[in-house]
């Protein structure tokens, strides 16, 4: 019988694949309908699933390393690396919330400022995430918090490290959720000033968009609750390594595991809440066969038989030529 920390590996390993799966999917139906690539808010979809693949990716590789002969350790050097490049693509996902937050902000609030409404400029604020992050995880480097963990075969942070542990939750949480809040706050406050505005039309368009936007911010914030609600797993067995001086044996298989749920759950929540992606994904894999044809059908298509059709057409002919009083 194999080992449980084997049975989680594999279990993790499969569901990280699934969760490529479905990354690959979205950028396929983007990429086959590149009009929709020119929309910012698609654009910054693909940004955050970017980031969630390049996560399962790293995670993906990690757990085989795992499960098979621990290549990871073959090179020290890029096994920090690694470990480094996996925290990024996971902070990643969080900051491209809080950059479709603040550009909901935009589009509510500052919509008048047509540049920061411009598509260049999201482009350039998607590289600046990018530099952002790396910037604020690649010091835990060179002051030697990547190690081997003793359990694994790959390196990582050790969650007995309270204060780079303390320093990453900072970066990955703390930072996303006080944005998502102050963008949440200040879209509400603006959409009650516009509500005691007259009712003109502009107006009216204006408070439409509003409140989908207002809905776009509140699933962002119910997605980012989720994942940390997904990844309290992790505080717990810090806080259980701090009282027992030593992890749980099974630690970073769970954890793994909770982080393949969590990319697999960011993907379908994505195509659920993107009416376009829900439309083509379902399309692909669900073709309808049977259309409904639109238009009027032919009487002699409708199984009517010959006479009666004549019949009919020749009523409406003498209906139409009949003298007028």
């Amino acid at each position: 019988m194999l080992p449980a920390s084997k049975i989680i590996g594999v279990s993790s390993w499969c569901l990280l694949f699934i969760a490529i799966a479905i990354y690959l999917t979205i950028f396929i139906v983007v990429i086959k309908s590149r009009r929709e690539l020119r929309d910012i808010s698609m654009l910054l979809t693909c940004s955050t699933c970017l980031s969630a693949f390049l996560t399962a990716f790293a995670a993906c590789v990690m757990t085989g390393s795992n499960l098979s002969t621990g290549f990871l350790l073959n090179n020290r050097s890029f096994c920090y690396a690694w470990g480094l490049f996996y925290d990024i693509f996971e902070c990643t996902i969080y900051f491209s919330y809080c950059l479709q937050g603040f550009y909901r902000l935009c589009r509510v609030v500052f919509y008048k400022k047509k540049f920061l409404l411009s598509y260049s400029l999201y482009i350039i604020l998607i590289i600046g995430q990018w530099l952002l992050t790396l910037i604020l995880l690649l010091p835990p480097v060179f002051v030697g918090w990547y190690i081997h963990i003793p359990t694994e075969t790959f390196c990582l942070v050790p969650y007995t490290y309270i204060g780079p542990e303390v320093y990453h939750i900072l970066i990955l949480y703390l930072i996303p959720i006080v944005s998502l809040t102050i963008v949440y706050i200040w879209i509400t406050t603006d959409i009650r000033r516009v509500s005691q505005t007259p009712n003109l039309a502009v107006a009216a368009i204006q408070r439409q968009r509003n409140q989908r936007d207002l809905t776009v911010i509140k699933r962002i914030l119910a997605i980012m609750g989720i994942l940390i609600v997904l990844r309290f797993p992790t505080i717990i067995f810090m806080v259980y390594g701090i009282i027992a001086g030593s992890l749980y044996p099974l630690t970073y298989g769970i954890v793994g595991i909770i982080t393949a749920f969590c990319l697999i759950f960011i993907g379908i929540i994505t195509i659920k809440t993107t009416s376009y992606l829900e439309k083509q994904v379902l399309g692909y894999f669900f073709p309808q066969t049977n259309r409904v044809q639109s238009g009027p059908m032919p009487l002699n298509q409708r199984n009517i038989p010959a006479a009666m059709s004549n019949n009919m057409n020749s009523q409406v002919y003498r209906k139409g030529n009949a003298p007028t009083k």
